[in-house]
């Protein structure tokens, strides 16, 4: 089950606009797919119009002719294919045309479920950068992202695009199915893995240790300063706060720091530094905040 899933992950990298056809299709379960619907990683995307039926020393294409009752079975739908290739004459039922998308979004969310991540799953650059949540992993907190398609000639950009990825301090990133190129920035280096090599599908859904995907050495290759200014954690907080702009978002920092709601070097003013690893404690909490005032507006 465990290579199943991976070979998935690895597979829909390739998928033309994201649909698992019938043939696809066909090297899995059914019950496996169903799981899979079940978890939203995959959702029902309608019938194909055609597909390749199976078997013989050449290649035949069967069209979708929409489907009428068996003659003998009015319970039991089909569609006739007369092959002119040899294949004589074929009947096919609906589940033989039956495809599916693959769901980044619903991915994301299964993920976030398996490693425990507080907060909301929230696409950062459509279709291609999500952030999972805030997890805990060898005693840092941190962001979890997952990405998609990072091994394409337009990752850099997209990368640099996702601005909450960007703007987070010690990010971590699942890529779906490839190893991401050399697309980051220099300081913006996220510690990365390929999500194919780590989860797998359990009986209870899906199964991944995040300890063990990014071991205990840190979430980042290069452990940024253990201090940052007030601007610095603002902008920080922008990435996780809605409604506030850069000023608030200094304010709302500043205001904290003098009720110590985490650590600082003790000065005031210019020369008030913050330590980093408690303030992104703290910055959990007001994410937490406001995805609860997202969901009391949205309900």
């Amino acid at each position: 089950m465990h290579d199943d899933f991976g070979r998935l992950l690895a597979r829909v990298e390739h998928l033309r606009d994201g649909v698992l056809s019938p043939q696809d299709a066909r090297v899995w379960p059914r019950e496996w797919l169903a799981s899979l619907e079940a978890l939203g990683i995959v959702e029902a995307a309608g019938f194909a119009d055609e597909i390749v039926l199976d078997g013989g020393d050449h290649e035949c294409f069967a069209p979708n002719l929409g489907f009428e009752k068996h003659p003998d079975d009015p319970d039991r739908l089909i569609c006739v294919h007369r092959c002119m290739n040899g294949c004589g004459r074929v009947i096919l039922e609906p589940r033989d045309f039956e495809q599916w998308r693959f769901s980044m979004l619903g991915l994301a969310e299964a993920v976030r479920c398996a490693i425990g991540a507080s907060g909301r799953v929230v696409e950062d650059a459509p279709g291609r950068i999500v952030l999972i949540g805030t997890a805990s992993v060898a005693g840092q907190v941190g962001d979890v992202f997952l990405g998609f398609g990072l091994a394409r000639p337009d990752a850099a950009g997209v990368a640099a695009s996702a601005t909450r990825l960007v703007a987070s301090d010690g990010p971590a990133l699942l890529s779906v199915g490839v190893k991401p190129g050399d697309i980051w920035s220099v300081g913006k280096r996220p510690m990365t893995a390929v999500l194919a090599e780590h989860a797998r599908l359990g009986t209870e859904g899906l199964d991944l240790d995040l300890a063990k995907v990014f071991p205990a050495s840190g979430l980042v290759e290069v452990k940024p300063d253990a201090w940052i200014t007030v601007t610095a954690a603002a902008e920080l907080l922008l990435a996780d706060v809605s409604g506030i702009d850069l000023n608030k978002a200094k304010a709302r920092v500043s205001k904290a720091a003098g009720e110590r709601r985490f650590r600082t070097n003790g000065k005031e003013g210019r020369d008030r530094r913050i330590d980093r690893d408690s303030f992104s404690t703290w910055r959990l909490a007001q994410r937490e905040r406001d995805n609860d005032a997202w969901e009391r507006r949205h309900s």
